[in-house]
């Protein structure tokens, strides 16, 4: 750029916004025991019995993945008398699934209470998403790319000067924010009938729309 020349450097916001329409819901099952093939065996089949459960409650098999799969000898630290050492306590299976599926709260209070009955006890959290993420971010840079404009426009006018070339454009993304709720966190606790009314009351849930803010930052030369 030329250090010489008159410019008017402006930042300009835009928004945009949609209602959700995916959920994805991420369970993590777990497997404990002193034998490895013991462990391996109650994670798996608790896996399978979830797996089809789902499927029998109308769930696409193609929609339920595996998100990871992680094996481990867990230690416990022991002392006697003065002597202090770690030994083998049990082997941990951890298998992490993600099912994903259109936004329908009827669907979903079916899923949760599949996943509550199944006897598997996995912990899980409920996401709302939008699938054109993508088409949202272009929408709020054109829109941030209209206020910038808007604004330069006013203040040049206002100074008695004219807008020439666009000498350059810098732009960002905000986080993208997530209202009401965007994760619901559901963890079994010893007792079942909290996630009972958890999963009956799936169907009223409103959701907030999603929003991503986006920041334009353009340099017009005036003369």
């Amino acid at each position: 750029m030329n250090e010489n020349k008159r410019v008017l450097r402006i930042t300009g916001s835009g928004n945009a916004q949609s209602s959700p329409d995916t959920i994805v819901i991420t369970l993590t099952i777990l497997g404990e025991d002193k034998n490895y093939q013991k462990a391996m065996t109650f994670a798996d089949n608790s896996v399978m019995k979830l797996k089809s459960s789902l499927i029998n409650a109308g769930f696409d098999e193609k929609s339920i993945t595996t998100m990871d799969f992680k094996v481990k000898a867990v230690n416990k630290y022991v002392k006697k008398s003065m002597e202090e050492k770690y030994i083998f306590d049990k082997y941990e299976v951890r298998h992490a699934l993600k099912i994903k599926f259109e936004y329908d709260t009827k669907k979903l209070a079916r899923c949760v209470d599949v996943i509550v009955n199944s006897m598997a006890e996995p912990n899980f959290t409920i996401d709302f998403e939008v699938g054109d993420v993508e088409g949202m971010k272009d929408e709020a840079l054109k829109n941030a790319v209209a206020n910038a404009k808007s604004k330069a426009e006013v203040l040049s006018k206002s100074a008695g000067v004219t807008l020439g070339e666009i000498l350059s454009i810098d732009h960002s993304f905000s986080e993208v924010n997530i209202y009401r709720p965007r994760t619901v966190r559901m963890a079994y606790d010893g007792g079942y009938n909290m996630l009972e009314k958890a999963s009956a009351s799936m169907e009223s849930l409103n959701v907030e729309d999603i929003k991503i803010d986006a920041n334009v930052t353009i340099t017009w030369e005036i003369k």
